[in-house]
């Protein structure tokens, strides 16, 4: 089972993602591994902090190891959109390059710290 899946099952296991969640994720991270072998996945927000309720989405940082162009971005997010609607899931992605999520003025933002402290990687 890849890295991925097995993080995800125990996250699945914990309660914290729904089964049409973990099997979502599974594919969206093998799909963008096939393009981003390097890519790195953190999921943060609500549903980590075991605050979810019916209406929260599923927050996903994907960190690329290249420059985030647009043409990459529209890319995963229309492969998120087709995701979410083939396993009924509300998956919201975080797109950036590893060079931008470690640069000086990235590492000001709250939500980096946040996703750093309390993010789960996968």
């Amino acid at each position: 089972m890849p890295l991925e899946a097995k993080s995800v099952e125990s996250l699945t296991t914990q309660g914290i993602l729904s089964e049409s969640e973990k099997g979502a994720l599974v594919k969206l991270i093998s799909e963008l591994r096939t393009s981003w072998s390097d890519a790195k996945f953190k999921l943060f927000g609500s549903k980590v902090k075991g605050i979810a309720d019916e209406e929260s989405d599923l927050d996903l940082l994907v960190v690329l190891p290249c420059d985030v162009l647009e043409d990459i971005r529209r890319k995963i997010i229309h492969k998120v959109f087709d995701i979410n609607l083939a396993f009924s899931t509300n998956i919201s992605v975080l797109i950036v390059s590893e060079k931008e999520w470690n640069s000086d003025i990235f590492s000001l933002l709250p939500i980096h710290s946040f996703i750093e402290e309390e993010g789960v990687p996968l």
